[in-house]
């Protein structure tokens, strides 16, 4: 594969990784007063930065845009490089978003409120930093960077059993990392013995010919790391303990953003550097795809604490991603893509609303929930909206994304996507029944719950702030999608330029 670049003018790329990390070193040293308007101004900056570069994105080229690089260890074939096409340039904006609305969310917190704010920046920057990398050292610095600031949120700022949950988090992903690791350092190492040539630049190693057997070994290698990450069924269990426990910014990052990365890991890495492996592996990750949509929406329908609904639906959710990203088809990819951005929305909402649900009724519990939608208005919209958005009624985002990826699917294998449509119809089960359990049913509550909804105060403004904007980006979505498959069609045809000769 050939790739083209362009330089940056202004490096915005490398300035929005360094603005939160800055920010986190000023704060260590002030007053925990200034920590909330710095943080909330810091992840403004990063967010404006990045929606001028989704427009100023020209979406009808190949080249790698925003591009730089800098040699680091010249001996090692080592540099600091950075650049966007439109996969990495929508999740960089996603996770902006997701950042700047969970700091204003959070202008409550009260506990140990510094910290807090310093581990989000840190988490911040390397979160950008893993989707603009282009350097596999520096990618993989970032990958792993993200573990402690996320470890300790949960560990410090979660609820009773968060040491555990933090502690499954942690082991589950530094494993999966070294499986990571260990494709990457292979490759590279390959690359020297039959190439005489020593670099660690992602567009070095694509063009990386591997024997059949090696890719199937590397393919499996990497697939550990980003499944876990995902995470993809069997792999999931972390999940759901991580986000009970986590505080509700916490969990509404790690829906957004971090299970973005393993997604994003399947759609950079195994398709364009496996290709024969990844043809090979369609029938077992479709397989993985499907169960991971069906059993994880079948354990959503089972549970009654909010935060593990919505946690097992969100396996659910990334089985589609998986199906469309292993179609390996145009229609399949933009579905996998669409799917990550409307997930980062829709269930970024949905655990606001939890969040914003226990603030009032300090319960996650179905059954100390009920009637409250005609004392809360403003909320119960919000929140239907986003509920139907994560059921992908069409109009909102789930929608297109979950439509394309079926419609990929179907190009491939029609059995499987029929299973995986009819699979919607439980996610639309267990999202309904979390709606109507906590919204309605006014009849089954205890008077005591009654009398405290109505006394309850409906959104404050940083609520509303943070969560109107998520239901928004759904509508506009929903609604002219074109815009959205322009932006991503370009750079979908060249990820998969190795099966359809785009």
């Amino acid at each position: 594969m050939t790739f083209e670049f362009e330089a940056a003018n202004i490096p915005w790329i490398t300035i929005s990784i360094l603005i939160p990390l800055i920010a986190a070193g000023v704060l260590f040293f002030l007053d925990k007063r200034f920590a909330k308007p710095i943080s909330i101004i810091v992840s403004a900056i990063v967010f404006v930065i990045s929606t001028y570069m989704l427009f100023a994105y020209d979406y009808s080229s190949y080249k790698i845009q925003f591009y730089e690089k800098y040699s680091w260890i010249p001996q090692f074939g080592i540099s600091y490089e950075v650049g966007v096409d439109a996969l990495s340039l929508t999740m960089f904006w996603l996770t902006a978003l997701a950042f700047l609305l969970s700091f204003i969310w959070s202008v409550n917190i009260k506990k140990r409120v510094k910290e807090y704010f310093i581990a989000f920046l840190v988490l911040e920057a390397a979160c950008i930093g893993v989707f603009v990398s282009w350097d596999m050292v520096w990618f993989y610095i970032f990958w792993e960077a993200m573990l402690i600031p996320m470890f300790l949120i949960i560990g410090v700022w979660g609820y009773a059993e968060r040491i555990y949950a933090a502690t499954k988090f942690f082991i589950y992903t530094f494993f999966g990392s070294l499986f990571l690791l260990i494709g990457v350092i292979g490759m590279y190492v390959y690359q020297y013995f039959h190439y005489g040539k020593l670099s660690t630049s992602y567009f070095d190693l694509v063009n990386t010919n591997l024997p059949f057997g090696l890719e199937i070994v590397f393919f499996l290698l990497l697939a550990l790391g980003f499944a876990i990450k995902v995470p993809m069924w069997p792999f999931h269990t972390w999940l759901p303990a991580a986000h009970v426990q986590a505080p509700t910014a916490g969990s509404v990052i790690l829906a957004a953003v971090l299970l973005k990365m393993g997604t994003y890991g399947f759609v950079r890495f195994s398709l364009p550097w496996f290709p024969e492996a990844s043809k090979y592996f369609i029938p077992v990750m479709f397989t993985l795809g499907v169960i991971a949509i069906i059993y994880t929406a079948a354990m959503a329908l089972a549970q009654q604490h909010i935060k593990r609904i919505i946690a097992y639906s969100s396996v659910s959710h990334m089985g589609f991603v998986t199906l469309g990203t292993f179609a390996l088809n145009v229609e399949g990819m933009n579905g996998a893509i669409i799917t990550m951005i409307s997930h980062g929305l829709t269930s970024a909402a949905l655990f606001f609303a939890a969040g914003w649900i226990y603030e009032r009724s300090h319960s996650y519990m179905l059954k100390d929930l009920g009637g409250m939608a005609k004392y809360v208005p403003v909320f119960a919209t919000l929140f239907m909206i986003s509920a139907m958005a994560s059921v992908g009624l069409p109009g909102l985002s789930g929608f297109v994304g979950e439509f394309l990826a079926l419609l990929g699917t179907f190009k491939t294998n029609v059995w499987f996507a029929a299973l995986a449509g009819i699979a919607l119809v439980v996610g639309a089960g267990y999202t309904l029944r979390l709606y109507h359990k906590t919204m309605f049913m006014e009849e089954l509550v205890d008077k005591n719950i009654i009398h405290k909804w109505k006394n309850t105060h409906d959104m404050t403004t940083s609520e509303f702030l943070a969560f109107i904007p998520l239901v928004i980006l759904m509508f506009v979505i929903g609604i002219y999608p074109k815009w959205w498959i322009d932006l991503i069609n370009t750079t979908s045809i060249s990820i998969l330029s190795k099966f359809i000769g785009g």
